[in-house]
């Protein structure tokens, strides 16, 4: 059954090819005089190309301090002593360069330090803090507060 199907499509196609026609090669695209826009505009492409292709070479120096609803930090520590919690704030103020965070939070005193838009550097961070002395360091996800950290 289907090798009568294939044939009965097959057969009429046999039968129509037969007669060879020529194609029509008369036709001479160059006299459509459309070659000099074609070149300026093969030629605009390719310094575009050129163009795009060299802003991937630059540096975007510009630093943003756009934080996100949730930031990442170090906790250095956690008291119910404030002296304790100053001290230790001192202590970390010696050591890093990032900002510091004391933080109350009833009845501790924790002590944090950074503000990162992302884990991977906060786990940087925490690893020089271990590096320094700040065995208990560890990455905690906290709200992003700029209101209550400037008071």
């Amino acid at each position: 059954m289907k090798q009568l199907v294939y044939i009965s499509l097959l057969l009429p196609l046999l039968i129509l090819g037969q007669g060879k026609s020529k194609l029509n090669e008369s036709f001479d695209p160059t006299t459509l005089h459309d070659w000099p826009d074609s070149k300026a505009r093969i030629e605009q492409m390719k310094s575009l190309q050129e163009q795009y292709a060299g802003l991937g070479d630059q540096i975007d120096t510009s630093e943003t301090f756009e934080y996100l609803d949730h930031v990442f930090r170090v906790q250095l520590g956690s008291t119910t002593d404030y002296d304790d919690a100053k001290a230790l704030e001192e202590r970390a103020a010696k050591t890093f360069d990032n900002e510091i965070l004391v933080q109350f939070d009833s009845p501790y005193y924790k002590i944090r330090i950074g503000k990162m838009n992302n884990r991977e550097d906060a786990q940087k961070l925490q690893q020089f803090a271990m590096k320094n002395g700040y065995r208990r360091a560890w990455v905690i996800r906290t709200e992003n507060t700029p209101a209550e950290e400037h008071n």
